[in-house]
């Protein structure tokens, strides 16, 4: 493998994605659409979430015969109000299905085909009600007010379709096997596109049993061919957390927030992954101790650290078989390197990027508390290194409860604990002692 660089570096601010600084960039989102919403009708029941199916990924045929892509989302009309009466409590399920979603979406025509495209920052106020009773409806209710007011308030929204293609575009863009560019779907393209991928927010639903609430989010990726508008690959992905309706709501939406910003950066990989980036190699990944992270006794995969700078690290072994049984493709162990993330309760706090061994002292002071982190494989091959390709994040082994759902999506238990999207990732503890006058 040819010599690559380690480069890390910390995380400030709120949102979990730096952005870009490159004018291309910044030029590109200028043309993505903006909106505020319009509260839609309730409807009677909540669609089940997604089940678990088997993962079919975009093929390599398609992958190869997509040299020059172009990320867009489609352009949505502007709602400037916000209408309905979402000051009184309903009967029934909270819920958002067809007749709601519908009501927030303009239909706008891509190619030869219909898009249907939800209106950011989707639909969310209608689809938040309920006729619960005693201190259940009353949290119901400041729930779904707080949430209206924060939405329609907000000067910035990580849930809006302009952002999750800004993205897309960004996991994607760098990766030498295509040329990925960022549009308005209202732009001319060039005439040398080979593919365009739209992405999108799909659908939010809200389910309330008692005092617990769960939120669903969805987003869905279409790769149309430029030359027919043929669908060569579609893929719809979800992302789900539960708590109680005292947790989502208490300190000013904290926990809302800190939802809207892990699935926008969980939909946006998994979109990008599944369609251009994602490796399935067969492989095991596990978190292990090291001198300065030592195993927690009695807490699987915690690590616990008396220094702010420890050393992670973890194994990786490759299998000679795919899970069909067929012998898996030979890769060499130094065309391998590691990503490794570690976040906080809100945010990535500290990454760093093309690790060539399995271990990695952290290259700055973490405040001591506790954090959770994980590394995915990189994998270089062709010739030249020139076929980049990526691992998943390790992660715990599934429980029985579904920690996740095959690769449909990602199931949180507890989201006051940890986000769904770092629930499962190692946890490391840095523990500061008292020091000695």
């Amino acid at each position: 493998m040819a010599h690559r660089s380690v480069y890390s570096y910390a995380m400030h601010g709120s949102r979990i994605q730096a952005r870009s600084a490159l004018p291309l960039r910044l030029a590109a989102a200028a043309l993505l659409c903006s909106a505020t919403v319009v509260l839609a009708l309730p409807v009677d029941e909540l669609d089940p979430p997604l089940s678990p199916q088997a993962y079919e990924p975009m093929s390599d045929e398609v992958r190869e015969a997509i040299g020059n892509l172009v990320v867009a989302t489609t352009d949505a009309a502007t709602n400037e109000a916000i209408t309905g009466t979402y000051d009184e409590a309903q009967a029934g399920l909270v819920a958002g299905a067809d007749e709601g979603r519908n009501m927030g979406t303009v239909t706008t025509e891509v190619g030869p085909v219909n898009v249907r495209v939800p209106i950011p920052i989707l639909q969310l106020p209608g689809m938040v009600y309920g006729g619960l009773s005693g201190a259940a409806k009353k949290d119901m209710q400041e729930f779904r007010d707080a949430l209206v007011e924060d939405i329609a308030n907000a000067d910035s929204q990580p849930l809006e379709n302009g952002s999750l293609a800004l993205d897309v575009h960004r996991h994607i863009w760098g990766l030498p096997q295509v040329d990925a560019r960022l549009f308005a779907a209202t732009n001319d393209l060039p005439e040398e596109t080979d593919a365009v991928l739209y992405v999108g927010f799909e659908d939010f639903k809200m389910d309330v049993q008692k005092t617990q609430a769960t939120l669903i989010l969805t987003a869905k990726a279409v790769i149309q061919r430029h030359s027919d508008g043929m669908t060569l690959y579609s893929r719809v992905i979800e992302y789900q957390d539960t708590d109680t309706l005292k947790n989502w709501t208490a300190n000013d939406l904290a926990l809302w927030h800190d939802f809207g910003n892990f699935a926008a950066h969980y939909l946006a990989r998994e979109l990008a992954g599944e369609t251009f980036y994602r490796a399935l190699v067969p492989s095991s990944i596990e978190p292990r101790a090291s001198a300065s992270a030592k195993a927690d006794k009695k807490i699987e995969h915690r690590y616990v650290s008396k220094t702010q700078s420890p050393e992670l690290a973890w194994e990786h072994v490759l299998l000679d078989r795919n899970p069909d049984g067929t012998p898996a493709d030979p890769i060499d162990a130094g065309d391998i390197a590691y990503d490794l993330e570690i976040y906080d309760a809100h945010r990535l706090v500290y990454a760093s990027r093309q690790i060539p061994a399995q271990s990695h002292v952290v290259g700055i002071e973490l405040p001591c508390q506790t954090y959770r982190w994980s590394v995915r494989p990189t994998y270089y091959r062709g010739d030249s290194g020139d076929d980049v390709t990526y691992g998943d994040w390790m992660r715990r082994a599934p429980d029985e409860a579904g920690a996740l759902k095959g690769r449909n999506g990602l199931i949180g238990r507890n989201a006051s604990i940890a986000p769904a999207y770092t629930q499962d990732f190692a946890e490391l503890d840095i523990r500061c002692g008292k020091k000695k006058r």
